[in-house]
């Protein structure tokens, strides 16, 4: 008699998705779908099941992959419904790369963090936030001097998925697009320059806009301290839809109000969420949103489509002993 293999599910997926991914394994799996959302299902019910997968599609704690052979001894390939991986890669646990293959979600992403990032940037631009707070004050008032992406220089830190999706949108205003990439011979469209990450610097004081949707690493993690950010044109705008801690909030907080940069839109902050009492929640040329450019299930159905594009051709890589795309930790 055979053993069954299990297909574990920790993500709150449509109907329709459940669907593409049981025409997928066919037989080859039994699909346990557990939602693994607050107050949805207990730790050890989790544990419990864990130890039956060889398939998850989800994030599952890293404190319970620590002990393969005790919580999850069949457990093959964790396919992330996230694009960053820094629960497993920036931990201070050791993911188990040896036995359990890692892939992320790149590429589910960059349609509707363009639009979010492009938004924000216009939202800067043309004072939106100041037009909405003074319509809540009926108040009728032109807030002055604005600012056009037509022609304007654009540094974007990340020229993968998000950031060539973001490049792309830009062509459209003619934007001048530099990427910040590790690989700079590796074509990239929609780009018109790409630079190293310890090149980027010299680019910062003639970029109109500067953009951060790049991953969560060592090298990046406080890349806009207050020096670099001081280095910026007194009339640029930042935006961040990538990791916190790429820009010291402290500091963008007191350049911003000792009036230099034009303004800053932040999705994402360090810490996450903003203590109350931090002083950028006040300062009003910042613009903060709740890490929701890239949310994923019950926000965008596109975006939910083209997630479970990518969970599905993996799996059929599995099925078919072939290579898994995304894979975070190479063999």
């Amino acid at each position: 008699m055979m053993t069954e293999r299990k297909l574990l599910i920790l993500e709150p997926i449509q109907e329709k998705h459940l669907e593409e991914i049981k025409k997928t394994v066919k037989d080859s799996f039994i699909i346990k779908q557990l939602k693994q959302l607050p107050n949805s299902c207990s730790r050890e019910e989790l544990k419990a099941e864990l130890k039956d997968a060889e398939i998850v599609i989800g994030q599952p704690p890293l404190d319970l992959l620590q002990n393969p052979e005790v919580n999850c001894p069949k457990l093959k390939l964790i396919q992330m419904t996230w694009a960053g991986t820094d629960i497993y890669t920036r931990s201070e646990l050791d993911f188990p790369k040896d036995r359990i293959v890692l892939a992320n979600a790149s590429g589910a992403f960059g349609m509707v963090m363009s639009q979010f990032a492009l938004g924000m940037i216009l939202s800067v631009m043309f004072n939106f936030k100041d037009y909405h707070i003074q319509q809540q004050n009926i108040i009728w008032e032109k807030k002055g001097p604005v600012k056009s992406l037509d022609k304007a220089k654009v540094l974007i830190f990340g020229a993968g998925d998000i950031g060539s999706a973001i490049a792309k949108r830009l062509t459209g205003f003619d934007a001048y697009c530099i990427g910040v990439c590790r690989n700079t011979d590796k074509p990239r469209a929609y780009f018109n320059e790409l630079c190293s990450l310890e090149d980027a610097q010299r680019y910062l004081p003639d970029a109109d806009v500067v953009i951060g949707c790049i991953p969560n690493t060592f090298e990046t993690e406080k890349y806009m301290n207050y020096e670099r950010l001081k280095s910026m044109k007194e009339d640029a705008i930042i935006v961040n839809v990538g990791r916190g801690n790429f820009i010291d909030c402290m500091a963008l907080d007191e350049l911003l109000r000792n009036g230099h940069l034009f303004g800053a839109a932040l999705d994402v902050t360090d810490p996450e969420p903003l203590p109350k009492d931090h002083p950028l929640w006040s300062n009003p040329k910042c613009m903060i949103t709740p890490h929701t450019s890239g949310t994923t299930f019950g926000h965008l159905d596109a975006t939910e489509d083209l997630l479970c594009e990518i969970v599905c051709d993996n799996l059929s890589r599995y099925c078919k002993g072939e290579e898994i795309i995304n894979r975070v930790y190479k063999g």
